[in-house]
């Protein structure tokens, strides 16, 4: 009987069940696990660079604005120039305000009228920011229309949401600071904020002087309302009282003192034209024709008729020396002489009555005077009683004057002060046009891309290594099943560089001296050497689930030991899904249902391997029931007789869990091996599978993984010999 070599003695505790704990996750595994899933890791982050690039490339270019302000506060004082100190709480309270002052609702507001933004063009270019999805018909936003109002809102709160104002450290300078699309526009809000703000500022700080002037022009207007009743009041009283002043003293005292003269100025005249009266009396009495009276000698009257009684007298003398007593002429001179002296009689007496009449109104007027003054004087007596209730209102109005001249003196003060109130703000720099665009900041956004792409690439590896509960190393396999690790199957391009036309059947004959023919040797040696007689004989295949590469390994495995020189004989005993035939590209006619129910002799089922010495024995696709064939004894009439030609038989049985054809089978050999798909067959697939196979009775000799890629393995396969492939790869050819 032909077989492998002796296994050494240092084999069998590797195949031996090893008892150890668990493995712990350390700093090394998770370093491991995340070089397991270094192309995911790859993906991911790389798709996130990308996607942060391209956004990137995609935004609208955004240019940023500034303007320096220097907040000094000056205090309200008329004629002083002295600044807040920097030190004192109140400046900074004063800062504070005004950058509230800044970011407030009316500035912006003042602004948006400026620039007149709320205007429908001005306003979207504001609000409106283009996007590659403009140039979508789909996807391009609709804008509808807006109302004046509506629009001036939109803007202020737009400038409002853009408007950064900061404060340099505890510095009294302020930065405001507007990033827009369109860099003059930027440039233009800025220094309309800070022009606006310089005025409002002052006007700020000229609101409590235009307060304090509305006050104190209200009350003034009260105080002088107060002045025009006191004076009116007073005026009224001196009026209804007669104490109207004339040089320092009242109306009745000056009227009092003038009657007093005028009385006695009367009393005199009254005396005088009594005297000439009486005068004229006299001469009359005495016989006196009234020629020789004052009034007579002094009338004009009088007097011109005198003249003319002397000529008239004249005539007559001369007429009656020459004419005689009947001359006409002499006669009408006559007359006329004795005309003016009835004349002059008569004017004589109307003197002396007028000197009657004289007399009788200086009489009268004396009295009226006197009247008078006795009036004067008692009005005096009463104003002096009323005098003293004047002095109240005097007081009154006096008191009003002197409030009304006061607030009227602190009215002109709150006016020259609020005309040289200054602004607490001016400007240090205005905005110039910004260059640069300040974002998309293509360095920065990269920065925060790969941080970012970094901590979800590195949260889905994480996510994914929770999520694989796969057999990946030989301390998975021998530490969480606790079985012993056979051999590790490498996926054919990651063990040969060079493929050319070879698929994972052939590849063991095209690159025998490959690392992936030498993974189909390390699993010979370790399922033939695996008892401790070395007389295995019989091998079965097996997996937990379908399409784990059971029906590739087991060609392998068949071809190799049949290549070492060993009589092998492959048997296609997966009775539900025959697949050797295919895989090989042979034709049979008969199969291993037809020589198990007598149809065909085992001679004709046979067919030998067209490139290895290896012996198949197919399975053809027939209604044949498997668990009644492997229950009777043809089967293991079979068993006997293909062991009498061949010294290895191998069987590739049906998987474990669908159906339990496989289980049978692993009853009926010397050895059996699980194979484990690398990092796909879920754990709890692998330890039903484990429990079925066991609870049975079979042979389990241990796992081999399939579809290992050493590539990936090497990278991350702490705890299996492929993370040392580097070192030992130069024993491989190709």
């Amino acid at each position: 009987m032909a077989t492998l070599p002796a296994r050494p003695d240092g084999l069998r505790p590797m195949l031996a069940p090893v008892d150890r704990p668990a493995p712990s996750t350390g700093v090394i595994d998770l370093v491991n696990a995340y070089r397991r899933h270094l192309m995911l890791f790859i993906l991911v982050a790389g798709g996130i660079v990308l996607s942060v690039l391209a956004l990137t490339l995609l935004q609208t270019p955004r240019y940023t604005a500034s303007a320096t302000l220097v907040i000094a506060p000056h205090p309200a004082e008329v004629g002083s120039d002295r600044t807040t100190p920097l030190s004192d709480p109140a400046a900074d309270s004063s800062v504070d305000t005004q950058v509230e002052l800044l970011r407030s609702r009316t500035l912006a507001g003042l602004v948006v009228d400026r620039l007149r933004l709320a205007d429908a063009p001005y306003f979207d270019e504001l609000m409106h920011d283009p996007s590659w999805r403009d140039s979508v018909p789909l996807l391009a936003t609709s804008r509808r229309e807006l109302t004046a109002s509506t629009r001036r809102d939109a803007a202020i709160e737009r400038l409002q949401r853009g408007l950064d104002v900061h404060r340099t450290a505890q510095t009294f300078a302020l930065t405001l600071t507007f990033e827009h699309r369109d860099r003059v526009l930027a440039a233009a809000i800025v220094d309309t904020f800070v022009r606006a703000f310089v005025v409002q500022s002052g006007a700020v700080k000229r609101e409590g002087s235009d307060a304090a002037d509305a006050l104190l022009r209200g009350q003034l207007a009260g105080a002088r309302r107060e002045v025009e009743a006191a004076d009116g009041a007073l005026g009224r009283y001196k009026v209804a009282h007669s104490l109207m002043s004339v040089q320092g003293g009242t109306i009745a005292e000056e009227q009092l003192s003038t009657l007093d003269g005028q009385v006695a100025l009367a009393r005199a005249g009254e005396a005088e034209a009594t005297a000439r009266l009486q005068t004229a009396r006299q001469q009359l009495a005495h016989g006196s024709s009234g020629d020789d009276l004052g009034e007579a000698l002094g009338s004009p009257v009088i007097q011109q008729y005198r003249s003319q009684r002397a000529v008239l007298s004249a005539q007559v003398a001369d007429l009656s020396g020459r004419y005689g007593p009947k001359y006409p002429p002499l006669a009408a001179a006559q007359r006329q002489v004795a005309d003016l002296d009835k004349q002059i009689q008569g004017e004589i007496n109307r003197t002396i009555n007028n000197l009657e009449a004289q007399r009788e109104v200086a009489s009268r007027r004396t009295g009226s005077l006197a009247g008078s003054a006795g009036g004067a004087r008692a009005q005096v007596v009463s104003n002096n009683v009323a005098s003293i209730a004047l002095g109240g209102l005097q007081l009154r109005s006096d008191t009003a004057h002197q409030s009304y001249a006061q607030l009227l003196t602190r009215l002109n003060e709150i006016g020259t002060q609020s005309a040289t109130t200054r602004s607490d703000a001016r400007v240090v720099s205005f905005a110039a046009v910004p260059v640069r665009p300040s974002s998309p900041n293509l360095p920065i956004n990269l920065l925060v891309g790969a941080l970012l792409a970094t901590a979800i690439g590195l949260g889905v590896v994480f996510l994914r290594q929770g999520a694989d509960h796969g057999i990946r190393t030989l301390e998975d396999v021998e530490g969480r099943l606790q079985l012993p690790y056979l051999a590790g199957l490498p996926t054919l391009g990651s063990a040969v560089r060079r493929v050319g036309g070879s698929d994972p059947i052939s590849a063991l004959v095209d690159h025998s001296g490959s690392a992936y023919a030498e993974g189909y040797r390390n699993l010979a040696a370790s399922v033939l050497q695996a008892s401790g007689s070395g007389e295995v004989r019989t091998i079965a295949l097996t997996s937990a689930l379908p399409n784990e590469g059971k029906t590739t390994a087991a060609i392998g495995l068949a071809r190799i030991v049949a290549m070492s020189g060993v009589p092998t004989v492959l048997v296609d005993a997966d009775m539900r899904r025959p697949s050797i035939a295919n895989a090989l590209g042979l034709r049979p006619a008969v199969g291993l249902q037809q020589v198990l129910e007598g149809e065909a002799t085992l001679d004709e089922a046979l067919m030998p391997d067209a490139d290895s010495p290896l012996t198949i024995l197919p399975m053809l696709r027939t209604g044949l029931t498997a668990s009644g064939v492997l229950g009777n004894g043809g089967f293991d009439t079979l068993i006997d007789d293909l062991k009498s030609r061949f010294e290895v038989v191998i069987f590739d049985a049906s998987p474990v869990l669908p159906v339990v054809d496989g289980r049978l089978i692993a009853k009926k050999v010397d050895a059996t091996v699980l194979l484990v798909r690398w990092r796909k067959t879920p754990d709890a697939a692998v330890e039903m599978a484990i429990h079925l196979l066991q609870s049975l009775g079979a042979k389990l000799t241990g796992v081999a993984l399939s579809r290992v890629d050493l590539h990936a393995l090497a990278r991350s396969g702490y705890g299996d010999p492929a993370q040392f492939m580097g070192s030992y790869s130069s024993y491989y050819t190709n």
